[in-house]
């Protein structure tokens, strides 16, 4: 376990903690600059339950005290689903219960038991997610026990999505994680103009899968979800090794790591303060 010197003005310069959650692991790095490089802290395997005394070692000592918590969940700790918004809608309480509909529908689990937060609209379908809210719950618990600011809580897609869904240019989107890949269905709307998140699946990625299986996969769930195949998919993070071969074909497959700094509106929101915190 590494022990980096914390420098005095690393809350002033956007210093925070990172941690990536998932169902298989967990890793906490420490970002002494909004710009700079991370720096790992701990990286430690998962049997499907994060517990917050895994973090104590590192936490307790309280050296890291007061420093921003940014959290991003891997997609298979939660659910994501779109909801088409309902004509009628006259305001939130209308299209948050939409949303529970939608869940219960898709999941038959109760929603007591799960945190939604979506994107609402009302002109255009929408993406939701559910977050366990025992897992939430750690979460803050974490945060107020080691006197944290927990300012981020974002699942892996949305975090990609944010940051690359303006430069797809109707390509979808891929992000792989953990043995397997979530897509972003796009649609092109007729006559042009910014394509629109139609739908989200995960892909499980068996041994062995290549260009060419994914290829015949994007073309199914393309069909699954009433869409037309895709021609481009815009793929982020670390390819299996059957994926990482250059290949031709379509649609185009296209590989980047995920983006390693944060942009400029996240810099100055680190700087200046972006959230309370726990406790």
């Amino acid at each position: 376990m590494r022990k980096p010197p914390l420098p005095a003005l690393t809350r002033f310069l956007g210093g925070r903690l990172e941690l990536t959650l998932t169902r298989a692991s967990l890793s906490l790095a420490l970002r002494r600059t909004a710009w700079g490089a991370s720096v790992p802290l701990v990286e430690l395997p998962l049997a499907n339950t994060f517990h917050p005394d895994m973090l104590a070692p590192t936490l307790a000592a309280g050296r890291l005290a007061g420093l921003p918590l940014s959290v991003t969940l891997g997609d298979d700790l939660v659910r994501l689903f779109m909801v088409a918004p309902p004509g009628n809608a006259r305001g939130l309480g209308d299209i948050r219960a939409v949303a529970a509909l939608r869940f219960q529908r898709l999941y038959g689990d109760d929603l007591a038991a799960w945190r939604l937060t979506f994107d609402a609209a009302v002109d255009r379908p929408f993406l939701a997610c559910a977050m366990p809210q025992a897992l939430h719950a750690t979460l803050l618990d974490l945060a107020r026990t080691h006197r944290l600011a927990l300012t981020v809580l974002t699942p892996r897609f949305v975090t990609a999505w944010n940051a690359e869904h303006r430069r797809l240019n109707g390509a979808w989107l891929g992000v792989a994680q953990e043995g397997a890949i979530t897509l972003g269905c796009v649609d092109v709307p007729p006559g042009g103009g910014a394509a629109g998140l139609m739908a989200v699946h995960r892909l499980a990625l068996p041994p062995g899968a290549d260009a060419r299986w994914l290829r015949d996969q994007l073309r199914v769930v393309a069909l699954r979800h009433g869409l037309a195949d895709p021609v481009a998919v815009k793929l982020v993070g670390r390819p299996p090794a059957g994926l990482t071969a250059p290949t031709t074909g379509t649609p185009t497959l296209t590989w980047q790591p995920p983006a390693p700094r944060p942009t400029a509106a996240q810099a100055f929101a680190y700087l200046f303060g972006g959230g309370q915190r726990a406790g």
